[in-house]
């Protein structure tokens, strides 16, 4: 048998329910089939096959759970509760049925979303006959076709499935009203990626992904202001554009100064505490090409292990698509930061020089065009690079490195666009160093509330057993002015010996116990063991109990409690002895 995942379910559930919300797709529920935990294949290739034949506009099906290799011709199968890895060929559903009943779906949309081990085989690449080949259609694979899915301990939902629920309810900040699939493919694998988790794959057969899919909650109309380069703020205009250089006024730098104070007072505003650290990183993407004067700009940030990953570009969506998720290792990256000119901390590769990197592992576009016939001209083949180092404590480690391409002005930036990048730069380092520290107390304290919701689980699970259990407990002090003394006895301890739980308070069992049995229960205290002895009931009789004293321990103070447990074994003639717990 596999072994189970619940966070599946809880995954499944989740989807239904936000899929249901008018604010974000208003799915009336008589069209949203749940199959949960399917015991057989026909089970769940007779699901989506009826949902295929009913679907006219738009068909998803959501696959997660355990994806399964069969050895003979290594196709992939979904496990269903009766599947085997020993024999998958009959316990599972082999994908092959899943893509003709989507092949036969007259939905004008069908939309495949596979959140299991080795997923990306839906897409045919083991074996062309069984590609989909139907117009219309998004398909969407949490792995690889030869990597697992991963499903974290502890946490509620599968990685991909968790990422993809977040995205959905928090929106996309610099997204339009809809979300498209594209869209939602690009955030998850830049999300993912950051956590050096597996990478999700797509495969679109048409411009399916681009049409609107979800409504974006984070969608807010505002007023977009685009922004001249850092060299053409104090030019004048022409019919040609602007002359930065050239007509420079003599209060330029104050001009200038006010521009970079503004730009940054706007990075700060749209950075706000409630971004999560992907907004963050498109803002300070948006924010390059806005108001630094260059057509693109990708920031690549640094991941657990070391290497750098495309986290968001801005500009083009052409290059975003080609490389944002990529990773580039962080050898590559540093032999960048050492190569070509520094302009103060700025490395600046020339294209004389920067033809050894193109074919390194470092994701990176080409473009065409122009070049302008003066000195300080910017060649297509050039590289700008503002690297981005923690603050404060950390200062001097690498946090990431801003991209930039295609001066607006045609020219290499001069001083002060040299230094508006590298202030720019160092400003966007504490943005998303920031939105880190808020993204870790947030996974923080959501660990921390699990943690208390099974600590006060354990102690509903405790009390009830200590409350109902069939024999009599008790739990009592253990040293100091009061030891021995009861905490709390439970209804059949009570009953045992006639007396209620407001006076049972107010003694302990020295106070109880047959005067010739003190020092079998003195021994078994103190040794934590088992004895038989007397205890007095209310109207004055003694009766014989079988006692078993458990020490609860606190890790920081030692012993704290004692919890024991009381048998009624009247009728039964006592050894006098008193039994020692190995």
């Amino acid at each position: 048998m596999l072994p189970g995942l619940p966070a599946v379910e809880r995954g499944v559930r989740t989807l239904a329910d936000l899929f249901a919300q008018q604010e974000i797709w208003g799915l009336p529920p008589e069209n949203c089939h749940v199959v949960l935990d399917p015991r057989t294949p026909r089970q769940l290739s007779k699901a989506v096959a009826d949902a295929a034949e009913a679907a006219k506009d738009t068909l998803l099906v959501y696959y997660a759970g355990h994806g399964l290799i069969e050895s003979r011709t290594g196709q992939l199968h979904l496990a269903v509760g009766d599947s085997d890895r020993m024999s998958v060929h009959d316990t599972a559903v082999p994908y092959e049925w899943i893509r003709r009943s989507i092949e036969h779906s007259t939905a004008a949309r069908r939309i495949l979303v596979a959140d299991c081990c080795y997923s990306a085989r839906t897409f045919g690449i083991q074996s062309a006959g069984a590609e989909l080949e139907v117009e219309g259609t998004f398909l969407l694979a949490a792995a690889a076709e030869n990597a697992v899915a991963l499903s974290p301990p502890g946490e509620p939902f599968t990685a991909f499935t968790g990422e993809l629920i977040r995205l959905i309810k928090d929106g996309v900040l610099e997204g339009g009203e809809f979300l498209d699939l594209d869209t939602i493919y690009q955030r998850l694998r830049v999300e993912l990626g950051l956590k050096a988790l597996p990478e999700p794959h797509r495969l679109c057969r048409d411009s399916l992904g681009k049409a609107p899919f979800l409504r974006n909650t984070a969608f807010r109309a505002v007023d977009v202001n685009p922004q001249r380069g850092w060299d053409n703020w104090s030019a004048t205009q022409t019919s040609d554009g602007y002359d930065a250089e050239s007509t420079a006024t003599e209060t330029e730098p104050y001009v200038r100064l006010a521009s970079l104070r503004s730009l940054l007072d706007q990075l700060i505003t749209q950075v706000s505490p409630a971004q999560s650290l992907a907004d963050t990183l498109q803002s300070v993407a948006d924010g390059v090409v806005a108001g630094l004067g260059y057509e693109l700009a990708a920031v690549n940030l640094v991941r657990p292990d070391g290497d750098l990953v495309v986290a968001a570009t801005s500009g083009s969506p052409a290059a975003g698509a080609l490389i944002t998720g990529r990773v580039g290792s962080r050898a590559s990256w540093e032999r960048r930061l050492t190569m070509g000119e520094g302009w103060g901390s700025l490395r600046f590769i020339p294209y004389t020089e920067g033809w050894v990197l193109d074919s390194d592992d470092v994701p990176q576009w080409f473009t065409d065009g122009p070049v302008l016939q003066c000195d300080d001209a910017w060649h297509p083949a050039d590289r700008l690079f503002a690297p981005m180092y923690l603050p404060r404590e950390r200062e001097g480690e690498l946090l990431g490195v801003i991209s930039v391409d295609r001066p607006r002005n045609g020219r290499h930036p001069g001083a002060w666009g040299q230094e508006a990048l590298q202030v720019y730069a160092a400003h966007a380092a504490v943005a998303i160093s920031n939105a880190q520290l808020r993204g870790n107390m947030q996974r923080a304290l959501v660990r921390l509330e699990r943690e208390q919701q099974a600590l006060r689980a354990s102690e509903e699970s405790f009390r009830q057993a200590f409350e109902y259990a069939p024999s009599g407990m008790a739990i009592s002090e253990m040293g100091g002015e009061q030891h021995g003394r009861f905490l709390r006895t439970n209804d059949a301890l009570c009953r045992l010996l006639g007396r209620p739980a407001s006076t049972m308070r107010r003694y302990s069992f020295s106070d109880l116990v047959h005067p010739e049995d003190i020092g079998t229960l003195l021994r078994a205290s103190a040794e934590g063991g088992r004895a038989e002895l007397r205890l007095g009931r209310r109207d004055g009789s003694f009766i014989w109990v079988s006692m078993r004293n458990s020490v609860v321990a606190d890790t920081a103070d030692g012993p704290r409690y004692l919890l024991t447990h009381i048998e009624d074994i009247e009728g039964h003639r006592p050894p006098g002895t008193i039994e020692t717990a190995p």
